[in-house]
């Protein structure tokens, strides 16, 4: 008890001195809390988005299909025959087909390629999910209602509700193909892959633009646990044979995690600096105020106080000094993590700024990021903080515990 009163009282008597150490130490923390809720809450949503968006679990399409771009041809197309959809039923949650497509979009003198969904009105919405989007108007369920088109393709094509809008496609035969449809809706998905160029046609209507018959250009599978797609995968690939790709929702995201492995590494680098600065700041001032206490530091160790004593007192004003700065920072970050882990930011306006470039025109993205709050990360934080500020601590409370008595009592 003699220690910590000692200690709390030297630490609070230079407080301006302490603060400045302490700062450090709160932004380090701070950062490192912030930084890996961020990223792991970019990593989720990237998952969630592209499992919600554009592939379910598993997702099947034609050999060397393009993900990339305004690509996305029709003339080669998949079928699914008796056996597969007996495995789909046995195995999937929910499954359906999209044939996605690349249209010219026409509304009096402005026209624009779009990226066109085609949906199965009946099975589309048990795999991609709609709770986040906001529709002005209605979904097309049939070739009478028209389409649905994004706020982007909108926007720029000057389009509300009820607008007649010329389509011009390829056919599944290679035909040039056009017809004049209405507008049901306009539609914010917060979401890129979507909200720039896409565009949902019903797949009666779909027949009649690009007339695939039975064919289609994605098979999505959603699964009761998404951890069963590796596994589950291989099965849908003997069902369906050489001719399709399979890929999980973990292969697909594979680039985007890399990514997000580069920020987190960038992040803890940054965090591992403010933490390298506050172990230097720590260590200068208790060796500054060991060489300013000498006297006192004398007359401890006449009173019989040993070097271990000595050693022991300094390391408690650097563990008083960490233990507050850890507990601010991972105060401060746990409460910014917490609240946007609930709240989210809307990444909106700088996606759709992003978004004119094309950028992010082929990414599933949700557009609003929720960080991941996790209480036992939040607490390692602090403890981190503590133990910087305590090994900070040691070497000038060794070199404060070697001063002889005798000269530290003369000394002036």
């Amino acid at each position: 008890m003699f220690y910590i009163e000692l200690a709390a009282r030297n630490v609070f008597r230079r407080w301006g001195r302490n603060g400045l150490s302490m700062v450090s130490i709160v932004a380090g923390v701070f950062v490192l809390i912030l930084g890996r809720g961020f990223v792991d809450g970019m990593r989720e949503n990237i998952v969630r988005a592209q499992i919600d968006t554009a592939s379910g679990h598993i997702v099947a399409r034609p050999a060397d299909y393009p993900t990339f771009g305004l690509q996305a041809p029709v003339d080669r197309l998949l079928r699914l025959d008796d056996g597969t959809r007996r495995w789909l039923d046995q195995h999937a949650s929910a499954w359906t087909t999209r044939l996605v497509f690349v249209p010219r979009a026409i509304h009096g003198n402005e026209s624009m390629r779009v990226r066109a969904f085609g949906f199965d009105p009946a099975t589309d919405e048990s795999v991609f999910p709609r709770s986040q989007w906001e529709v002005d108007g209605s979904i097309p369920g049939g070739s009478q209602d028209g389409v649905l088109v994004s706020r982007g393709v909108a926007r720029a094509l000057q389009l509300v509700r009820g607008d007649m809008l010329i389509l011009e496609a390829r056919t599944h035969a290679g035909a040039l193909n056009a017809m004049s449809v209405p507008v049901s809706g306009i539609l914010t998905a917060r979401n890129p892959l979507i909200d720039n160029v896409g565009i949902f046609v019903p797949k009666p209507l779909v027949q009649e633009l690009v007339r695939p018959g039975d064919s289609f250009s994605h098979l999505a599978v959603k699964l009761r646990d998404r951890d069963d797609a590796p596994d589950l995968a291989s099965g849908l690939a003997q069902a369906m044979g050489p001719q399709a790709e399979i890929r999980t929702w973990i292969q697909e995201s594979a680039s985007l995690m890399g990514i997000m492995d580069i920020r987190q590494t960038a992040m803890d680098m940054l965090a591992m600096v403010l933490m390298a600065i506050a172990a230097t700041g720590i260590a200068n001032t208790v060796l500054m105020a060991a060489y300013e206490r000498v006297r006192e530091i004398g007359t401890l160790r006449a009173m019989g106080m040993t070097r271990a004593g000595v050693v022991g007192l300094f390391v408690t004003e650097g563990v008083f000094t960490g233990f507050l700065g850890a507990l601010l920072g991972g105060l401060l970050g746990g409460w910014t993590t917490w609240s946007y882990s609930r709240n989210g930011i809307d990444l909106a306006a700088l996606i759709q700024q992003a978004g004119d470039t094309g950028t992010y025109d082929s990414i599933p993205f949700s557009t609003i990021l929720y960080m991941d709050f996790r209480e036992p990360f939040i607490l390692g934080a602090m403890v981190f903080g503590l133990l910087v500020a305590v090994l900070a601590s040691i070497y000038p409370a060794v070199v404060a515990s070697r001063l002889a008595p005798a000269d530290a009592v003369r000394a002036e």
